[in-house]
């Protein structure tokens, strides 16, 4: 990895204060302006810091739908707004801790029953208050929801009880040792009934957080302006303007120009700005990801012959090289699993590139010179796929990139109805082994369409399993066979960067992509 990534933990470090719920903290390092001696001899007080009124933020993928239960609405960028709109229950600091939220205190004996003291004062966006109603409507809501992040999180609670305005209890399926994590992340947000009932379009539009909608342009732009009302530290920035460029040069050209206030920076660009004193940079290296799905489903890809050979014939430093200009980290172990997500079982081997083997594996295959479409939906993930399509052309197999974008993706490989035949993709780890969760059970981030009775059975029985030890056999045992039956090829971790303008900060940069720039500043300069 080139040298900058050595920054990540300082990076870390500095951001990781978190102060509320937002997960923001004021910025106690900025100086304040040298004070000058009056005639007199006496120096006056230090100035306040001044603050830009609107920061403008570049999100990297299209936002076509604001409403967590709709599962068109499932964009990379979700995390990123749901920070500045909405509130969780618990909130997860940077540096792994649990802290109040709307609830301000929870409980559990057995890990199935849970218990929720609700905050009280809260006001959502339209000037209702918040009551335990509306957690019990989100839950309601969530569990019919399929194929969304708030099914993933919720779709697990068998039942639940208002006790008063400001508690409910919580009964889960099943055991579930993480699930206060599991609300605790912003895919977890709570909505609020009465907007809902009124507002069908718009209501998820509405929450608790510290910023509120102002404007919504699908695919283009999400402008909010800072809540007056909100309950925890007030924002410092009155106005957020979210916007989606897709062009490389265009959104460089609006950074270097003031237009952007951070923007991400792809990695051809880092040398040029990490020693440019108009330009903050700021760096981390993802738990998520970046992988090979090969639909279970279609008949070449779900022979385990051909998944061989595509295995044997890929080179992934190669991949990075090209995709990542080699700011990226290779995956380090033959299980596909987050990169510094618990219980990673790094003894399964990884498979080196071999391309004679990769031949013999092909010829052994129901593989007969069909077209093998690669599909992909970001830039980067674009890059590595074409990439691979070379790789994968030097061994004898017929391959094309098909390039979408982001909504386009969810929409062609949802789990029920996904018939792509290789899915070149980048997905969310977060520090918890149960997140392996989405990509092997029935989930539409499971884009290999992978089903193992035997692997769901462990996913539960790890989630009932406190004891530390004993869970790490359980979740070494699923990598073993996920290893084995081979629905997923991890290749990399990337390594991503953000500029900002001199004088930006304020942002947590969590290593799932889910940053929070709820408390971001822009500092004026002299």
């Amino acid at each position: 990895m080139k040298k900058i990534v050595c920054m990540v933990l300082c990076v870390v470090l500095c951001v990781g204060l978190l102060a509320a719920c937002s997960g923001g903290t004021t910025p106690t390092s900025t100086p304040a302006p040298s004070a000058k001696p009056t005639e007199a001899g006496t120096t006056p007080a230090p100035q306040e810091p001044q603050y830009h009124d609107q920061i403008n933020l570049y999100i990297a993928d299209k936002v076509a739908i604001i409403d967590p239960f709709n599962p068109g609405a499932q964009s990379s960028q979700q995390g990123i707004y749901s920070h500045l709109l909405y509130d969780t229950l618990v909130h997860y600091t940077v540096d792994g801790k649990y802290v109040p939220c709307l609830a301000t205190e929870w409980s559990s004996d057995d890990n199935v029953n849970y218990n929720f003291k609700l905050r009280e004062g809260v006001k959502y966006h339209n000037g209702e208050t918040f009551t335990a109603d509306d957690v019990a409507f989100t839950i309601d809501r969530a569990k019919a929801a399929q194929g969304t992040s708030m099914f993933d999180r919720l779709g697990q609670v068998d039942s639940y009880e208002v006790v008063s305005d400001y508690e409910i209890n919580i009964t889960l399926k099943s055991p579930n040792v993480d699930f206060i994590f599991d609300v605790s992340t912003p895919y977890a947000s709570i909505m609020n009934r009465d907007e809902y009932d009124k507002n069908p379009d718009q209501g998820a539009w509405v929450g608790t957080g510290p910023f509120k909608m102002d404007n919504f342009v699908p695919n283009d732009s999400i402008t909010l302006v800072a809540n007056a009302d909100y309950w925890g530290e007030k924002p410092i920035t009155k106005k957020f303007v979210l916007r989606y460029i897709a062009e490389e040069t265009a959104r460089l050209i609006m950074l270097e120009n003031g237009e952007f206030t951070f923007a991400d920076l792809p990695s051809i660009y880092v040398p040029q700005y990490e020693n440019n004193p108009n330009f903050e940079l700021y760096s981390y290296v993802m738990d998520n990801c970046n992988y090979i799905a090969f639909n279970m489903k279609r008949p070449i890809t779900g022979d385990k012959n051909f998944r061989m050979a595509v295995a044997y014939a890929i080179d992934r430093q190669a991949i990075v090289d090209i995709a990542l200009d080699g700011y990226g980290k290779v995956v380090d172990s033959g299980a596909f699993w987050g990169n510094n997500t618990a219980y990673k079982n790094r003894n399964l081997k990884l498979i080196e590139q071999d391309l004679d083997k990769a031949k013999e594996y092909l010829e052994k295959s129901v593989y007969n010179g069909e077209k093998i479409e690669l599909v992909a939906g970001m830039a980067h993930t674009i890059k590595s796929a074409e990439v691979l399509m070379a790789q994968l052309r030097a061994v004898g197999i017929n391959a094309e990139v098909r390039k979408v974008d982001g909504p386009t993706m969810a929409a062609i490989t949802a789990y029920d109805s996904n018939d792509c035949d290789i899915i070149v993709g980048s997905g969310v780890w977060t520090p918890l082994g149960s997140s392996c969760k989405s990509y092997f059970t029935p989930s539409n981030s499971n884009k290999a369409c992978y089903d193992n009775p035997e692997v769901i059975e462990l996913i539960d029985k790890a989630a009932a399993t406190p004891d530390g030890e004993e869970r790490q056999k359980i979740y070494y045992q699923i990598q073993e066979i996920v290893y084995d039956d081979m629905p997923y090829l991890g290749t990399f971790h990337m390594a991503l960067y953000i500029g900002a303008q001199k004088g930006a900060g304020g942002a947590v940069y969590y290593p799932t992509n889910n940053h929070d720039y709820s408390m971001a500043y822009w500092l004026k300069q002299d």
